[in-house]
């Protein structure tokens, strides 16, 4: 009976944090979108959501799970007390999403010039892609401390690193946009997953892990519960992606990047809204 309560507690502290943090991030969102659309106009809207939304789809498939089935490694150890498992588990993970990370960024190197004809019509964006390649590797090191706090139930490092995280961003990147504009935002995606990649290394380090040096081998070998449920996983996240990415594409194919900024912009800020009003 008391461990009940202990559990009913749990869930109430992390809803309480989670529910409150989450209602200052979706401000954020708003104010972030807003200043977008007015410094950039629709067609730069346009060109920002689909260089992201293919970063996004190519990071699904590359990360398979992982920022989801890690934590439920994790936590399972934990609550086992099993001390030594937790570290094998966190050394693993933190040597599977270098793995991925730095396969997603050579994939989107290799096939930028077909990335950039396949969501703009043209070429002319195969070095933007080159460069934002990049992001995938800090994004999927991101994740994986993330996974690592969150599996831990360290829930208010976890909830302040989503925080400060997007409030440093929206500092550092809407200046940037205000004074160069549409010119600005290449710098503005991999400056953003650098922030977060920052602020989610500050935050896991005040954990105490006992990291164990372990090859790649051995880490995958330690990894594959992991990666069979994070496959299984992952395939609803990314048809959801999928089928987002494609109407995108079909918008800017056969309306424009100004429509696609319209539709982009009115689609976030809706969601944003509701959002705001449930949390």
């Amino acid at each position: 009976m008391l461990e009940e309560k202990k559990k009913y507690r749990q869930v109430i502290k992390a809803t309480s944090i989670f529910g409150g943090l989450q209602f200052f991030n979706i401000i954020i969102a708003i104010i972030r979108w807003k200043a977008v659309a007015i410094f950039l106009g629709a067609s730069g809207f346009g060109i920002v959501k689909l260089l992201n939304s293919t970063i996004e789809l190519i990071g699904e498939f590359t990360k398979i799970g992982l920022d989801t089935s890690a934590v439920r490694e994790i936590s399972f150890a934990k609550a086992n007390k099993e001390e030594k498992e937790v570290s094998i588990i966190v050394s693993s993970l933190g040597k599977m999403v270098w793995l991925t990370g730095i396969i997603g960024t050579i994939i989107v190197i290799l096939f930028s010039p077909i990335l950039s004809k396949l969501a703009f019509g043209n070429t002319n964006y195969t070095i933007a892609f080159i460069w934002i390649s990049i992001t995938l590797l800090f994004k999927q090191l991101s994740v994986g401390k993330l996974a690592v706090l969150q599996g831990l139930r360290s829930l208010n490092y976890l909830a302040k690193a989503g925080l400060f995280g997007n409030l440093l961003s929206l500092i550092i990147t809407l200046p940037l946009y205000y004074f160069y504009g549409i010119d600005a935002i290449v710098s503005v995606i991999i400056l953003s997953s650098i922030i977060s990649l920052v602020i989610s290394f500050y935050y896991s380090n005040k954990v105490s892990i006992k990291i164990i040096q372990i090859s790649f081998k051995e880490a995958f070998f330690q990894s594959k519960s992991m990666l069979k449920l994070g496959v299984m996983l992952s395939v609803q996240g990314i048809i959801t992606l999928a089928f987002a990415y494609g109407f995108q594409i079909f918008i800017s194919h056969n309306g424009g990047l100004n429509e696609l900024g319209f539709y982009s912009a009115g689609f976030l800020m809706i969601n944003s809204y509701v959002n705001l009003i449930f949390n």
